[in-house]
């Protein structure tokens, strides 16, 4: 959501994270399991946790490793319908086991979030290996996919395997023994959707680091009926 470019996160009323962008993370940070933690979401700049615009109320198990993804668009009439019915409202998903290093060293553990609100369920084809996920819908958080570290063109199709909607070109040759969150970010259709940022993959490192996944170049063809 364009609204929701920068936004400041508090837990039990602290700042945790100041003017916080979209398409950022942090690396791994330790807070307080085994109690209620209320994290606030407010606009950035804001001057209190009096300023939340939503609070997630959750509780972390002792020595567990968590994903935290804030998404969703903060008055979903304003924007176009998710296709497979899924709520587009502003909200926090969060996933448990989480890995901050990959099984062995010479490949790249990693999940898939879906978090492109008007984009229908969909696949991730890495082209000419394997599919790497099988229908996801909006709000998905697949569990981890091992691959070798090594560089890949992954196609996103619709459910039916087909037709492609992107492709990206994914360089993980660098990150062997390390692993990420890939994210689905943006929207399909920006001009239905308050001219938000368009749809790419991301990658979340777990140092913080975010990569962009660039679009594969594409072809220019001219048709002629003689």
């Amino acid at each position: 959501d364009p609204a929701a470019d920068s936004v400041d996160v508090y837990v039990n009323g602290s700042i945790l994270l100041n003017n916080f962008k979209f398409r950022t993370a942090t690396p791994y940070i330790d807070v307080p399991s085994g109690v209620l933690l209320n994290i606030g979401v407010a606009p950035g700049n804001s001057t209190s946790v009096n300023d939340t615009l939503k609070n997630f109320p959750v509780t972390l198990a002792n020595g567990g490793t968590y994903l935290a993804v804030a998404n969703g668009v903060l008055n979903p009439a304003n924007f176009a319908v998710n296709p497979d019915g899924k709520s587009t409202g502003f909200t926090l998903f969060l996933q448990d086991m989480m890995k901050e290093s990959a099984t062995n060293g010479t490949s790249v553990d990693f999940r898939v979030v879906h978090g492109s609100s008007d984009a229908p369920t969909v696949d991730v084809q890495a082209r000419n290996v394997a599919t790497l996920v099988d229908n996801a819908f909006y709000g998905a958080i697949t569990s981890y996919i091992t691959v070798p570290a090594a560089s890949y063109t992954l196609d996103v199709t619709l459910a039916a395997g087909t037709p492609i909607v992107a492709s990206y070109s994914a360089d993980l040759s660098t990150l062997g023994g390390g692993s990420a969150v890939v994210f689905a970010s943006g929207f399909l259709t920006p001009a239905t959707n308050k001219n938000g940022p368009a749809f790419g993959l991301y990658a979340a490192l777990a140092n913080g680091t975010v990569v962009a996944f660039p679009p594969v170049s594409k072809a220019r063809l001219q048709v002629i009926h003689n």
